[in-house]
């Protein structure tokens, strides 16, 4: 026998009720039928109680139906399937239902005891799956966003604070600072005694920082013996500076280990937003204050001006050397193998930026993207390397097309670069120059790209698709993801960050996650790129749960065209890219 259902019945026709109760009541389904006949009774009954399955009118005399959808997703809803009733055929109207959150679209002049029964059953065995869904993804938000060993927010998090709270203050002018601290002499205590003692000692610092902050601020830890404060709502500096002094005062009380009192020390870089430090970038700022707080003899904070600079002028002289660096032909493609899981065959190419600085030397995109994000240079620079890949991949299908190698380029696009207004037109100028088939081309984008104007950004990224070109979604689940992502764009490939993989063999939770996102990529029918695959057991594990493809070190890192071309194109390196 069924498990009884409580359902919620929100119609203002009676003969429709009527008959609805009438199919309900000659299925073997056990079920409490509460009935609403206008949208205020029906709303109010739905935040008073929670229903299995709400059966909602489309047409309703005091509020439209689909205006009472939106309020019940947004509102009410807990745990409840809700289904749309129309005596209308309208496949516009059905398609706006289920964009809305409504499980399913039913016609009233279709409806009989086995359809609506169906649908009922059907619509809440969907509503449960995709709350299973979200439960998990939040689990995944939490596992990347916590430090497991205190508990506080850790860098992933650390950053999404930091970006809420300067939209804040630019909003309110309210004060805003980051404090960054760094445990002085921290690898001597590992050294001498043990990891286990060193992390003793850490949530030990932990526990003292959290009595000393106050509610509207966040304690992160970044890693290693590093903390960060984020420091919201004060009305002058001096009380940053008061903080970090109690912060210096406690921890210099004596820690005892194995019968030994020990006292830490820690050097503090204070980078407060304002009049004298208007750059977002607080956290470099507050990292050149601290190595000066060291420089200076450590157990002190110092705060970030621009005598501080030097890192700051480095910045700037990056910056303009990257100006000239793509007209003096300075920045290089290296191509990293993305190996078929199966038979360990070339099954893809990721291109990856690189900058050989005169000076400098070989830069990776780390220590000059967020200049080229700043200034505007990565629409410059991402078409450079556009092309560029084009031109090789080109080159390398005319080689070895007799070898039957299907040649696919993934080539990395930022936010900029997807809001570029020209980034079609340079897409398929790039494709026809070269005489590429769109298929060749695999746009590779990260969440945190697809935050802003969405529907701009759906409808471009729907062209390219429609053209032939493939979408693959980078570094899943670290701390953008949305399920929605996955249903707002036509992505075709699911790269799994580096941080899932490196839980094999080492943190079962994280493992059950990683399996959950792959089962998750596959029921989508999506293709599923394992990242930062280092060792035997890593690339085992991802292939024995269904991973199509292996990128990473095990197989080989990033090399430059040519030795890519021995390793994986030549014929008889291609026969099986044993490792």
């Amino acid at each position: 026998m069924f498990k009884s259902l409580s359902i919620l019945l929100i119609d203002d026709d009676e003969i429709d009720r009527l008959s609805i109760k009438r199919a309900l009541a000659k299925d073997e389904q056990s079920f409490e039928l509460v009935e609403a006949r206008n949208a205020t009774t029906g709303i109010a009954l739905a935040s008073e109680r929670v229903f299995d399955v709400i059966l909602l009118d489309y047409r309703l005399p005091d509020r439209d139906g689909l205006a009472v959808l939106e309020s019940l997703v947004g509102d009410h809803l807990q745990s409840t399937a809700i289904l749309m009733l129309s005596g209308i055929d309208d496949r516009e109207i059905a398609k706006k239902c289920i964009e809305a959150g409504a499980q399913d679209f039913l016609l009233k002049k279709e409806l009989n005891s086995r359809v609506l029964m169906r649908s009922v059953r059907q619509a809440r065995h969907r509503y449960l799956l995709d709350l299973e869904l979200r439960k998990a993804n939040k689990e995944l938000q939490v596992l990347t966003e916590t430090d497991p060993l205190t508990g506080l927010v850790n860098r992933r998090g650390f950053e999404k604070v930091l970006a809420s709270s300067l939209a804040r203050v630019r909003r309110n002018k309210d004060g805003l600072a980051v404090l960054l601290l760094d445990l002085d002499d921290f690898k001597s205590v590992n050294d001498t005694l043990g990891h286990e003692h060193g992390d003793a000692l850490l949530v030990e610092v932990t526990k003292r920082l959290n009595s000393l902050v106050r509610g509207s601020d966040t304690l992160c830890r970044l890693g290693g013996d590093e903390f960060v404060i984020v420091m919201c709502n004060f009305d002058n500096d001096e009380k940053t500076g008061i903080l970090a002094q109690r912060i210096i005062e406690s921890l210099t009380k004596p820690v005892e280990f194995l019968g030994i009192e020990r006292t830490i020390t820690a050097s503090i870089g204070i980078a407060v937003y304002g009049e004298n430090m208007e750059t977002p970038d607080l956290l470099k700022s507050a990292d050149v204050a601290m190595y000066k707080a060291k420089q200076e003899g450590r157990n002190q904070s110092q705060f970030f001006s621009k005598y501080l600079n030097e890192s700051v002028q480095n910045y700037n002289r990056l910056k303009l050397d990257l100006q000239s660096a793509v007209k003096n032909e300075q920045l290089r493609i290296v191509y990293q193998a993305q190996v078929n899981a199966i038979d360990n065959k070339l099954g893809g190419i990721e291109a990856l930026l690189r900058w050989q600085h005169p000076v400098l030397g070989l830069l990776s995109p780390i220590e000059f993207l967020d200049i080229a994000e700043d200034t505007g240079l990565i629409i410059d620079v991402g078409y450079w390397v556009l092309e560029e890949g084009c031109r090789q991949i080109k080159e390398w299908q005319k080689r070895y097309d007799k070898h039957s190698l299907k040649l696919v380029l993934a080539v990395n696009f930022s936010a900029k670069q997807l809001q570029d207004q020209n980034l079609l037109s340079e897409i398929r100028r790039c494709l026809n120059k070269f005489d590429l088939n769109a298929s060749s081309l695999e746009l590779e984008i990260t969440e945190s790209a697809l935050i802003s104007d969405t529907e701009a950004m759906e409808e471009v990224l729907s062209q390219l698709v429609n053209e032939g070109v493939a979408l693959s979604l980078d570094d899943f689940g670290t701390g953008f993801s949305s399920l929605m992502h996955l249903k707002a764009f036509p992505i075709s490939v699911l790269k799994i960050d580096k941080q899932f993989i490196d839980a094999i063999g080492i943190n079962p939770r994280g493992e059950l996650l990683l399996d959950a996102i792959i089962v998750l990529a596959k029921t989508l029918n999506m293709s599923v790129v394992a990242e930062g695959v280092e060792t035997l057991e890593q690339s085992e594990h991802c292939r024995d749960r269904g991973c199509d493809l292996i990128q990473g070190f095990y197989h080989s890192k990033p090399v430059v065209s040519d030795v890519f071309e021995r390793t994986f194109l030549l014929p008889e390196s291609n026969l099986s890219l044993q490792h």
